[in-house]
């Protein structure tokens, strides 16, 4: 599993803090590092909870996106160099920060931290990547502690290890077709039902005319 290139900004969202090494990682290794305001308290947390790794220790926000909701009033002062407030409260901060980053001209982001925490939080995070795309023209990937989602259009080809458990959710793309998965995928209807697929190559491939959702397993 490729890990983050360093001209790809990160998004730290405000779900669990990641522990596994992949997407720690990804943080560590990140050049541009964008936090919600509320998941900067956690990434100083853990900062302080690791102060004998130095790449930990060393890890500072390129920029604070979101309404301030989160953030003491010190904090702000702090950081108020990179702070970036979006008042407006149609999008949540994931979006926010997504859109900062389109306005700094990115097109491609890897997030962390979208899931855990409150369950509902998490099933619009996750929904969200395949809005971006739609919406954004973005290529985006999401980093948890389990694997990693990405959102698809069209006709795509993933490197993975014969056996790795993989899991295809329609966003209703029609005419799905697989090749290299153990079970054939067909244009589901629910979300559920293209779930807990398995790699039996070195890659697979799915075809398809409209969107949907790949999460691959470590």
């Amino acid at each position: 599993m490729e890990q983050n290139g360093s001209n790809i900004p990160v998004i730290l969202a405000n779900g669990d803090f990641p522990t596994h090494r992949i997407p720690l990682g990804i943080l560590k290794n990140a050049d541009y590092l964008v936090c919600t305001d509320g998941s900067l308290n956690a990434l100083l947390r853990f900062k302080k909870e690791h102060l004998s790794d130095l790449s930990i220790v060393e890890l500072e926000p390129s920029a604070v996106v979101g309404d301030g909701d989160s953030l003491s009033d010190e904090l702000k002062e702090k950081y108020s160099h990179i702070y970036v407030e979006y008042a407006e409260q149609d999008y949540n901060d994931l979006t926010k920060a997504t859109r900062f980053c389109i306005e700094k001209g990115y097109s491609e982001i890897n997030y962390l931290g979208i899931s855990g925490k409150r369950d509902d939080h998490a099933m619009a995070n996750v929904s969200l990547l395949v809005w971006y795309l739609k919406n954004f023209k973005l290529k985006v990937k999401a980093y948890t502690d389990h694997g990693v989602f990405i959102p698809c259009c069209g006709d795509c080809t993933f490197n993975a290890q014969k056996g790795t458990q993989v899991s295809i959710f329609n966003f209703g793309a029609k005419g799905l077709k697989s090749t290299n998965l153990k079970w054939d995928i067909y244009d589901f209807d629910e979300l559920w039902q293209g779930t807990l697929n398995e790699v039996t190559s070195d890659s697979f491939s799915i075809k398809a005319e409209g969107y949907y959702l790949v999460f691959l397993n470590y």
